[in-house]
């Protein structure tokens, strides 16, 4: 019998372990670094210490309506953590009241009840109010015109009518998009059906440098960028997460110079340069949607 490599995904909720051949599988594996000793404070400090543009308070006046945008159930983010830093960044400037969260469902279902629980905590979710995007209802879209390379962009009347714009996420690589996070937290996340299926056609996801850690180049995170810095972000709020789900680091400020700092430290830790024909595999943070095989060779 040929010797075999145990190998355990991170799939699901508990993982699954594969068996290959080890004389032709190669795996490559992130670093992983340990958590922040104190994740609240981390949190703050991204909103009052932010990579660029003034602190999150310095952008926000008393009655402003405020709209969130949040990661939907199927990805790994510290939601509750985040808002709850949001809120107390901006005690005795805006009220629960003057927030709106919003789910990011892209073309996802909306989440449910049970869900929202989880994700936020009961007390938020009976304190704030909250809207799943739906992509495909046009009552809640807002034409915005065309941008990018002839994207037609639709987004969240919420969001498009609020006066200050937060986005919220985690920075990881992503298999066509680049990396999470950051300006996929507007489009596609609260975009129209339209917009989502341009952002993700054919021509786009084939390009070579539709792929992972590749932003600049990537017509896919080029349009999405070209989005959010053409339709407007007040400021923009991520963390980089372990293979536990804990916060490692947070990044506020300004969304693109923002979105490049959270880029840079995970791909110190979590992308690795590598020469092989073998079949490899590199684990994403678990609960995550998708983990990827290769057997192309790197161009690294």
């Amino acid at each position: 019998m040929p010797e075999t490599l145990s190998v355990e995904l991170a799939y699901g909720r508990t993982g699954l372990t594969v068996e290959l051949p080890s004389e032709r599988t190669t795996v490559v594996a992130p670093a992983h670094p340990p958590a922040a000793p104190d994740s609240a404070a981390a949190l703050r400090r991204a909103l009052a210490e932010p990579v660029a543009g003034p602190p999150l308070r310095e952008r926000v006046r008393a009655g402003q309506r405020i709209a969130v945008s949040l990661c939907d159930a199927t990805r790994p983010q510290p939601r509750e953590a985040m808002v709850r830093a949001l809120l107390a960044e901006l005690e005795g400037i805006a009220t629960r009241e003057d927030f709106t969260l919003l789910v990011a469902t892209g073309t996802h279902r909306g989440n449910t009840d049970s869900e929202l629980r989880t994700m936020l905590g009961d007390e938020l979710v009976e304190t704030i109010r909250i809207i799943n995007h739906d992509c495909r209802d046009p009552e809640v879209l807002c034409p915005l015109g065309t941008f990018g390379d002839g994207v037609p962009v639709s987004l969240n009347r919420h969001w498009v009518e609020a006066d200050v714009r937060i986005t919220t996420g985690f920075v990881e690589p992503h298999f066509f998009a680049g990396f999470s996070g950051g300006p996929k937290l507007v489009a596609p996340g609260l975009a129209g059906l339209d917009t989502v299926l341009t952002l993700h056609d054919a021509a786009r996801i084939a390009s070579p440098q539709a792929t992972w850690a590749v932003c600049e180049g990537n017509p896919v995170h080029d349009d999405v960028r070209a989005i959010a810095a053409g339709t407007g972000v007040d400021f923009a709020f991520d963390v980089v997460l372990n293979r536990e789900q804990r916060i490692v680091e947070a990044f506020g400020g300004d969304l693109l110079p923002m979105h490049a700092a959270a880029r840079e430290v995970v791909r110190s830790c979590r992308c690795s340069r590598f020469r092989s024909a073998t079949t490899s595999w590199s684990p994403p943070t678990p609960g995550t949607r998708s983990t990827r095989t290769s057997t192309r060779r790197s161009r690294a």
